[in-house]
């Protein structure tokens, strides 16, 4: 298991790492939805703590897409005039103040539970427009490695917290922004603000897909085997990926002109 966590993450974001040099930084926050790392952080709770607990931590990941949300567009809004040392701590009030909002929306009427499809489609609607940048970026040769050992600690840090802070609080945990994070700060160090432009767009677009994955398994997991459970969640995690791909295409990069 330990192997695991260590591994899955860091492993996610060399691959992210590769594709935002070959095709940027948009296309790596589109692909940042992919629930690589709340899916085994929900697979880990719930074998952990059974099925009961992991469904509940399901609820609160899809209600943690509110402050992963709110997270990434603040952060790209004071990358505009300020440096990451800034827009880090800012992003992360905003994500902790949200996360106890999420917290307790999770008591309250089940109509709320709307409220995180609604923050997805605010996202999309404010970072879908505009042409991704198709500006050369020069890579440093620590970017990567870099990446990898920050998302395994983050991974171990979650795992190793959530399941004493209750149910809620670790379904909320499991949609921390940890992709989110490193792709955004990595971007503004390396490349500037416009990159992280790019990648809160390119995220705000593909996080339907953690959305589309806790929900299915929050609903199907008190009432199914846990794995049925979550193939069914993946497959409707990939679904909404891939129909998210037609948004995607067209804010895509732009064709390169020939040289002359």
């Amino acid at each position: 298991m330990l192997i695991l966590k260590l591994t899955i993450v860091p492993l996610a974001l060399l691959a992210l790492g590769v594709v935002e040099r070959l095709h940027g930084p948009r296309l790596a926050g589109w692909l940042a939805g992919i629930p690589v790392v709340a899916g085994p952080l929900l697979v880990f709770i719930t074998l952990d703590h059974g099925a009961g607990f992991g469904a509940h931590a399901a609820l609160g990941a899809w209600f943690g897409l509110v402050p992963w949300l709110g997270f990434a567009n603040v952060y790209a809004f004071f990358a505009r005039f300020a440096g990451w040392l800034w827009c880090l701590p800012l992003a992360l009030a905003v994500w902790l103040g949200l996360a106890v909002l999420s917290g307790i929306a999770q008591e309250g009427p089940r109509w709320l539970a709307v409220v995180p499809l609604l923050a997805y489609a605010a996202a999309v609607l404010l970072n879908s427009r505009g042409p991704a940048s198709n500006r050369e970026r020069e890579h440093v040769w620590w970017g990567l490695p870099a990446r990898m050992l920050a998302g395994a600690a983050l991974t171990l840090a979650i795992t190793r917290f959530a399941g004493a802070l209750g149910s809620h609080w670790s379904g909320v945990l499991t949609a921390f922004p940890v992709l989110g994070s490193i792709i955004a700060v990595s971007n503004h160090v390396q490349y500037g603000r416009h990159a992280v432009q790019e990648a809160v767009a390119g995220m705000s677009m593909g996080l339907s897909s953690v959305g589309a994955f806790c929900f299915t398994v929050y609903v199907l997991l008190p009432h199914i085997a846990m794995w049925p459970a979550f193939i069914l969640a993946l497959m409707a995690s990939s679904t909404v990926h891939a129909l998210t791909f037609l948004l995607f295409t067209k804010v895509r990069r732009p064709a390169r002109l020939p040289q002359a």
